[in-house]
């Protein structure tokens, strides 16, 4: 028979022990992102909500209703990608379908998706507007904003740091 948990406030070890995995199981949720798609070559991220600033390079996690949709993710709609161009860069696009950000090359668009659908592409040449980005994956099927266009700014819900 097993021996009964020792549940007495005296049992200092055990109340630490649950207080910690309570005080984990409230925070960690909001600092932990988890992505399973091949997307983004990292599958977990640190997250820091709400970030001041977000610059060309940093993971951002935002909400995206329709495009989560788009994408078959069903338990959620937030979305991960990099933020490939900001506000006031100049966005490229070329005959190829080449993306360019300031000059530098960023990916190529395609003209079929995975499941052989023909896939638009986003055209615009110009700065980024004030309170948008244009957000990549790493993977050349990524879904991102060279099918969607610019995402506002506004829909950022964290900036992600990658753990593994």
């Amino acid at each position: 028979m097993p021996k009964p948990l020792n549940l007495e406030f005296s049992n200092w070890r055990l109340w630490l022990a649950i207080t910690v995995l309570l005080v984990a199981g409230t925070l960690l949720p909001y600092k932990i992102s988890v992505t399973l798609t091949p997307s983004l070559t990292h599958r977990v991220y640190w997250l820091i909500r709400y970030p001041d600033k977000v610059v060309r390079g940093d993971y951002v996690l935002f909400r995206h209703r329709q495009l989560s949709a788009r994408m078959g993710i069903k338990k959620s709609d937030d979305v991960m990608k990099i933020l490939g161009c900001n506000e006031g860069d100049l966005l490229t696009v070329n005959a190829e379908k080449k993306f360019f950000c300031n000059g530098k090359y960023l990916v190529r668009a395609k003209d079929f998706s995975l499941k052989g659908e023909p896939l638009q592409h986003f055209t615009f040449n110009g700065p980024v507007p004030k309170g948008f980005m244009f957000v990549m994956g790493q993977h050349k099927d990524s879904f991102d904003s060279r099918y969607f266009g610019f995402v506002d700014k506004s829909r950022i819900l964290a900036k992600a740091y990658p753990i593994f």
